[in-house]
């Protein structure tokens, strides 16, 4: 075979629809869900692509929206990686590794330290310096036994909302907006991302309900669908419930929710997704194993840059660490740095040649900064090492308000 010209570039306007062509056929997507998202009002944002193109044909693509997210509740920049694939016939060649590492330096070069992505598979990211930086939570419950263990009544109200409606969507987007304040690894949801989830909502037939208290104040609301799953000759209950929001400000915003899930008396199946998993709900049932939790990796995350990721997140204790940081892929990061922080403000500079204080890869330290993983069961998995007393002051230094969590897809 002779030999063929390979480059890494961003595509021409006139290649984006081959450009798309190559995740919508890696992720077998539907035809109608390409269609509906083609012509979508407002696009979710200005997506960021490079590609590996063989010949002059596209091989492998590369996405990412810029985005905001909360981390330990500052607001930061990590965008979202998306769109990765290649076709069969290119494959086993180096052309991601190509990619992957021609996307760290555009990302350094635009001050974007740290991103993060949901993987197909982890095998494909660890390779590359990504680690876990969160996981998700699911339930598939049967509403019927999961009663809440204490009696419970709420003075206020869980209503349906008119999402044709601004005013009755700016109720829900305030819910949110309170919600994430504190939060970890949570995005900030802009007007953009908010006129996309309305329209993807309701193209997907979405309802939204909210809970109000006594007050007529909204502290909770909660997206979900219902359909009925027919079976000859079997009783009702026969539908299935699916929810993908779920956010309360208090606790009995969150029982009113609940109870406005468990009051769809058809429901044989109330599918929970991307639930908070600091979520406190399995110590308020009279039957937490009902909830059929189930717990997979979410949010993998790459730090590109060590000292601005590093100082980009407020710490939960003032303290200073000496870390001797591998990275095979990014070489700027492959070295020894010192970390000062007063738990607000962080000063990172590099110290080659210092005795480290604790010896890490670039995953394990992903984990670190998003609070996934403390110092101490990273150590235990033997992604670290390190003087016992710096792995429990690296406990409480990183340690975040909440866990870090992702409630939407991209």
């Amino acid at each position: 075979m002779a030999d063929r010209h390979i480059e890494v570039r961003a595509p021409s306007e006139a290649e984006a629809a081959a450009f798309d062509a190559v995740p919508h056929y890696v992720f077998a997507l539907p035809q109608e869900d390409v269609r509906a998202y083609s012509t979508q009002p407002v696009p979710l944002a200005s997506a960021v692509r490079l590609g590996v193109y063989v010949d002059g044909k596209v091989a492998t693509s590369y996405g990412w929206i810029p985005w905001q997210v909360r981390l330990n509740g500052r607001p930061t920049s990590i965008p979202g990686v998306t769109a990765v694939g290649t076709y069969p016939q290119f494959r086993r060649r180096g052309h991601l590794r190509m990619l992957m590492t021609r996307a760290m330096e555009v990302h350094r070069e635009r001050n974007e330290p740290i991103v993060m992505l949901w993987a197909s598979m982890g095998a494909i990211y660890q390779r590359f310096g990504y680690g876990r930086g969160s996981e998700a939570v699911h339930y598939n419950a049967d509403p019927r036994y999961i009663g809440l263990r204490e009696p419970f009544t709420w003075d206020g109200d869980v209503r349906l909302i008119d999402q044709t409606s601004e005013a009755e969507r700016a109720i829900v987007e305030r819910v949110y907006d309170e919600w994430v304040r504190p939060r970890n690894l949570v995005p900030i949801r802009d007007a953009a991302r908010w006129t996309h989830l309305w329209w993807e909502g309701q193209w997907r037939g979405y309802h939204v309900a909210v809970a109000e208290d006594a007050a007529g104040h909204a502290r909770g609301s909660i997206a979900y669908t219902t359909k009925e799953i027919f079976v000859p000759g079997e009783p009702e209950p026969d539908q299935q419930m699916e929810i993908r929001g779920f956010f309360a400000l208090d606790l009995d915003a969150r029982r009113a929710l609940w109870q406005y899930v468990r009051a769809h008396d058809l429901v044989l199946r109330a599918k929970f997704q991307m639930m908070d998993p600091d979520d406190p709900i399995q110590d308020l049932l009279l039957e937490p194993r009902e909830l059929r939790r189930f717990t997979g990796d979410a949010m993998w995350v790459r730090i590109v840059d060590v000292p601005r990721a590093l100082e980009a997140r407020p710490y939960s204790e003032a303290g200073a660490l000496t870390l001797r940081v591998h990275d095979n892929l990014a070489p700027w990061n492959d070295t020894t740095w010192r970390f000062e922080t007063d738990g607000d403000q962080t000063r990172v500079v590099e110290a080659a040649g210092a005795t480290a204080d604790l010896d890490l890869s670039i995953n394990a330290l992903a984990s670190l900064l998003t609070g996934f993983r403390s110092a101490t069961r990273i150590e235990r998995a033997g992604m670290l090492s390190g003087d016992p007393d710096a792995v429990r002051r690296a406990d409480a230094i990183f340690a975040t308000a909440y866990a870090p969590h992702m409630p939407e897809g991209f």
